[in-house]
């Protein structure tokens, strides 16, 4: 489990540290470094981070950070699966919103498998879950009509109808199922994704943002996408080891967001052709 600080135990560390004690690392994109920083911090952006996570070799504390805090999370996590010492990283709460004493928007988790859940309900739940995501990125591209940004949230779009197939296919191969993967596809109402938004709140996220604010908009994807990673990932912990079906459908839930991710880190790239 990756740590968090808040604002307050920041300040406190950095007072108390000795400075080769540790680093922080904004993870953000150098046009966000660029306009305001935490003093002291090196700048190595996220996308650097997923291509090489053993760039930090030696056994200081790592505190990272971004904007809201989920990019900070994602590389926090990149470093812990590359080796590094997880008790030795950090990353902080609430990122520059925080920081500088702006308000948060809340994103509750909630319990999404009961702990005697079949997989069979797992796969079912999951294409629903899916179907949501989808919803969401066929939402956003429609604010990128003529940009590259268009083109990859329709992508992710396309990928999230992928994600749900291969599921789909899983459970036909594992259980009887009467309807085929675009009827079954439909009948779902993807009212809620992964971690534990309602397709609403996106909608009234959407409603509320501009074209022009990409970062926000790929930021908020981000978050999503771990924490779908983050719930499958702590599901295939959790569950019992006799459930060996439910163990596996979560690893393999867990990998294909994780590929998600990399597409949406990849994606800020874009955002330098439509800045802020």
């Amino acid at each position: 489990m990756i740590q968090e600080l808040s604002t307050k135990t920041l300040a406190r560390f950095i007072k108390e540290k000795k400075e080769e004690e540790f680093l922080i690392v904004d993870v953000r994109q150098l046009e966000e470094y660029r306009l305001d920083h935490i003093p002291g911090a090196t700048h190595i952006p996220l996308a650097e981070i997923q291509f090489d996570p053993f760039l930090f070799d030696d056994d200081r504390k790592l505190i990272f950070y971004c904007r809201s805090g989920s990019r900070s999370k994602v590389a926090a996590s990149f470093v812990s699966e590359a080796g590094y010492d997880e008790k030795q990283l950090y990353h902080l709460k609430g990122g520059m919103l925080e920081y500088t004493g702006e308000i948060l928007l809340n994103m509750p988790r909630i319990d999404h498998f009961p702990s005697d859940i079949s997989s069979k309900d797992i796969m079912e739940k999951s294409i629903d879950f899916e179907k949501g995501a989808y919803f969401f990125y066929s939402s956003v591209k429609e604010k990128f009509h003529g940009s590259a940004l268009y083109h990859a949230m329709e992508e992710m779009g396309q990928a999230e109808i992928s994600h749900a197939k291969s599921i789909y296919n899983q459970m036909k191969k594992d259980y009887t199922v009467e309807m085929d993967f675009d009827l079954f596809f439909n009948t779902c109402k993807g009212q809620i994704l992964e971690g534990g938004k309602s397709l609403k709140e996106i909608e009234n996220f959407l409603s509320e943002i501009k074209s022009d604010e990409c970062i926000d908009i790929i930021d908020f994807a981000i978050e999503l996408e771990f924490t779908a990673y983050d719930l499958y990932k702590t599901m295939a912990e959790n569950s019992n080891q006799d459930q060996e079906g439910a163990i596996q459908m979560f690893h393999t839930l867990a990998q294909a967001e994780k590929k998600h991710l990399e597409k949406m880190i990849q994606a800020l790239e874009l955002c330098e052709n439509n800045p802020q």
